[in-house]
């Protein structure tokens, strides 16, 4: 991947030139030439085309680009890198960042001079202090790392990662179907005003080649039954599970856990089996959250509620569910903005409906999102995805806080930013936020980057949903506002309350909630974003002062 530099007119010329040279010098290359000469060999010849150019041919001045280059070999990701473009890999839920940024702002992050956060709003974002084409020589970093199966690489350019947090670009990652991955990161930043070049491509790993002396021996190969599913592989489409499960496609595959379609040879029906991979299975702190997620399935049966089939005897650990067709309400808010009053009331009662169910079972789910609610083909609705939601019956967990792997913050209440557990009045806010997005076309806050989304919700309230959509009823604004009230003390008491106000506007008495709406407060203050410029300022004069000093102390000691 390269990114032209931006403050060159020919940087697209210069993306260009490297991605071609490099494609073409991989092409010729050995197969047998190891993969940190082929990367050395690469940036050189891509290096110098770009600058004998540059200094030869005055329309072309100037040529530069960053330059990212990921070689998968011999079971190793072998990383060529220059600039600001980033490579992550994503691995059992976590997201791993691979490069560093060879910018200004990366620098002061270096020295710590400012925050990582600071570094994605920094008007020095763009400001490289390496590239490829600029200088005669080229100074790249290489890396090496080992892959395993299921691993997703990602690279990105700055126009994408600078628009999210890490939760939210490995939370796209790994939870959604391979195909839509990329779709849904690149409307992410778009829905948050990237002003950037937008680029990000992601590679799975879905098998490691072992060596011939690993293999398995070829006589025990043709004396191992393959009907039915084994501890020792990976369950295929095909194969049985359990003598019950006869697994016909995958559904969708993550870091840690891959979703088929399966038909259930006891009752003839279709069903989604979740099942963990191979290498998770002995993880006491993954098995402790698969098996609660189980649990907390099984106790709840409403209508909108995903529901969870009971297997007693299983020879491994998975989840069997309902096989739902359809798409999920943040696929549908994507395609009408904004809803049909009528249509967005209707769909909000009936997820009163199950949130009620699940906290008169002492369940909240605490991730309510548009993602996790689905539209089934039949006119249902389901609420999916209870991989971090909490039983008051269960064990108590350690709740950590708020970190940035939490995922999207467009629907979490303010309490979750603070890094509190939440309640069931957690996830009336949240529905309020999607009811809000629902009626008006926009999420509640809006922000160059997460971190001011989250602090504009914890600091303030959002705009008047009229004041975005005239049309919605100044009854229906009030609900809104009720139940995305900043302190939870002040929503509404239960999802029940909520759909009652929904289906009777007429008993609502209005508290003009909506004249008492407070801005957030700014993120930063003035300090804060002249700091960083003032310090780099200042970083090369103490260097050179210091050299003086030392200097003047060599000439005394003589």
């Amino acid at each position: 991947m390269a990114d032209g530099v931006g403050g060159h007119g020919n940087g697209e010329i210069a993306s260009r030139m490297a991605v071609d040279i490099v494609l073409k010098k991989f092409r010729e290359s050995d197969v047998s030439l190891p993969p940190k000469k082929l990367i050395r060999d690469i940036f050189n010849e891509a290096n110098t085309a770009l600058y004998d150019i540059g200094t030869t041919d005055r329309k072309l001045s100037g040529l530069a680009t960053t330059l990212s280059v990921c070689i998968f070999k011999s079971k190793q990701l072998s990383i060529g890198h220059v600039g600001d473009t980033r490579v992550y890999l994503v691995r059992h839920e976590q997201i791993r960042r691979l490069t560093n940024d060879h910018s200004q702002s990366g620098l002061q992050v270096k020295l710590r001079l400012i925050t990582e956060n600071e570094a994605r709003g920094s008007t020095m974002r763009s400001m490289l202090t390496r590239s490829l084409g600029f200088n005669p020589i080229v100074s790249y970093d290489f890396k090496q790392i080992p892959l395993m199966k299921h691993d997703r690489i990602v690279q990105a350019t700055d126009g994408l990662y600078c628009f999210m947090n890490d939760g939210e670009l490995s939370e796209g990652v790994d939870r959604l179907p391979f195909d839509e991955i990329c779709p849904y990161l690149v409307a992410l930043a778009e829905r948050r005003h990237t002003d950037d070049n937008l680029s990000v491509q992601v590679v799975q790993v879905d098998q490691l080649e072992e060596p011939k002396y690993y293999r398995p021996l070829s006589i025990l190969q043709q004396t191992t039954p393959h009907a039915e599913a084994n501890m020792i592989n990976e369950i295929q489409p095909g194969e049985t599970l359990d003598s019950r499960f006869k697994i016909e496609s995958v559904v969708n595959r993550s870091g840690m856990a891959t979703i088929f379609k399966a038909r259930d040879l006891k009752t003839g029906g279709i069903v989604a089996l979740k099942i963990p991979h191979m290498q998770f299975e002995s993880d006491v702190a993954f098995f402790s959250r698969f098996q609660r997620e189980a649990e907390i399935g099984k106790k709840l049966d409403h209508p909108n509620i995903l529901k969870f089939y009971d297997v007693p005897e299983q020879s491994r650990p998975y989840i069997a569910m309902e096989y739902l067709e359809g798409k999920t309400l943040a696929e549908l808010m994507n395609e009408v903005k904004p809803f049909p009053i009528d249509d967005a009331l209707q769909l909000t009662c009936r997820i009163c409906d199950a949130l009620e169910h699940m906290h008169q079972n002492k369940v909240v789910h605490r991730d309510l999102k548009p993602q996790n609610i689905m539209l089934c083909s039949d006119g249902s609705l389901r609420i999916m995805d209870f991989g971090i939601a909490k039983s008051s019956e269960s064990r108590r967990l350690t709740f950590v806080g708020f970190s940035t792997t939490m995922g999207t913050p467009d629907y979490m209440a303010p309490e979750q930013v603070r890094g509190k557990r939440g309640d069931a009045r957690t996830d009336i806010y949240s529905l309020g936020a999607i009811l809000y997005e629902m009626t008006t076309g926009t999420v509640p806050f809006d922000g160059p980057n997460p971190f001011m989304v989250m602090n504009s919700r914890v600091t303030g309230d959002p705009v008047a949903p009229r004041k975005r959509n005239p049309e919605i009823p100044p009854e229906l604004e009030e609900i809104i506002l009720h139940a995305m009230e900043r302190n939870p003390r002040f929503r509404f008491e239960s999802a029940f309350k909520m759909k009652t106000d929904l289906e009777n506007p007429g008993s609502i008495i209005m508290t003009g909630r909506a004249s008492r709406l407070k801005a957030p407060k700014a993120w930063k203050t003035r300090w804060q974003g002249n700091r960083m410029v003032i310090l780099s300022a200042l970083f090369p004069i103490l260097v050179f002062l210091t050299a003086l000093l030392l200097n003047k102390c060599h000439l005394v000691g003589r």
